[in-house]
């Protein structure tokens, strides 16, 4: 049996009526997965060079270091307010996490952005 959701009941139920199952998520496309590793692989380098533990930045950022762990390795996606955390936590800019090299990198489409 399939719980409607309280706040909005008839999505589910014409979802399940037209599709027979609830809706899953899509997993992003490889681009964006292999950027996803890049923002992991920059925080544990960061996180390193700091001298600090996976479990030492999961008690600074109030979440638990399984949770840190799936972000570090690349297969969680965090919340842009986790990131500002673990920025502050390691005690670098939040860019310095996410920036990306020239648009030219492996992994990176062209974008056509300036």
């Amino acid at each position: 049996m399939i719980a409607q959701c309280r706040f909005c009941p008839t999505y589910i139920r014409s979802w399940t009526h037209e599709r027979g199952q609830v809706p899953r998520s899509v997993p992003p496309p490889d681009h964006v997965l292999v950027r996803r590793r890049a923002v992991g692989d920059r925080i544990r380098a960061a996180r390193l060079a700091a001298g600090l533990t996976q479990q030492g930045i999961a008690e600074r950022t109030g979440m638990d270091r399984a949770t840190y762990n799936r972000i570090e390795q690349g297969h969680s996606s965090p919340l842009l307010d986790s990131l500002f955390l673990i920025a502050d936590a390691i005690g670098v800019p939040l860019a310095d996490l996410v920036r990306e090299e020239a648009q030219g990198a492996p992994g990176h489409p062209s974008t056509g952005r300036r």
